[in-house]
């Protein structure tokens, strides 16, 4: 009989199967899949974590089994990311290895910036007449009045230029709309 709550364990972690890499144990990771021997002796998947610095053992995150376990069998380490430099000597299958492959392909190159492309530097607060924090609260008190939006408006700089950019894309969002009415 095989280990139980397999689909189950790789659906919560988005996983296509349980990873092939035991753990060390003695290294960190944020997840990990321990397979749990049951009190009626049989087998089950379940998430686990360690950290070194503060846990002396792993620690069950999510069980399947509605049995209590008695102890870990082993626990498979989940990789926090992937690795796109050395899928070749990674713990996959052909498989996985082709769709890494791939993967990292489309990575690369939705990450290069052609050349041809100018870089386009926004001002800090998205609009050009605006150079402080005390002309954004202002902007934005006429904004909020002329559009009926009740609220309060914000104090802290960064909590400014977030609520700048929001109210840039809304006014962008809205000329391409006239824009394209008339047409």
């Amino acid at each position: 009989m095989g280990i139980r709550f397999e689909k189950e364990v790789c659906q919560y972690l988005s996983l296509p199967s349980i990873p092939l890499k035991e753990w060390d144990g003695k290294s960190s990771f944020k997840d990990g899949v321990a397979v749990t021997k049951l009190s009626l002796g049989d087998l089950a998947y379940a998430v686990c974590t360690f950290n070194a610095d503060t846990d002396k053992e792993p620690r069950i995150k999510k069980v399947f089994a509605e049995e209590r376990f008695s102890g870990i069998d082993k626990i498979f380490v989940v990789p926090s990311y992937m690795d796109t430099k050395d899928i070749e000597n990674a713990d996959l299958d052909e498989q996985s290895k082709e769709a890494a492959e791939r993967l990292a392909q489309e990575t690369e190159e939705m990450t290069e910036t052609p050349e041809n492309e100018e870089k386009v530097e926004m001002p800090e607060y998205f609009f050009d007449h605006i150079h402080n924090d005390e002309e954004a609260i202002a902007f934005i008190t006429a904004y909020n009045r002329d559009n009926n939006i009740r609220g309060a408006v914000p104090s802290k700089h960064e909590t400014l230029v977030m609520r700048l950019g929001v109210i840039f894309n809304d006014m962008k969002k809205k000329q391409q709309e006239t824009a394209g009415e008339q047409q």
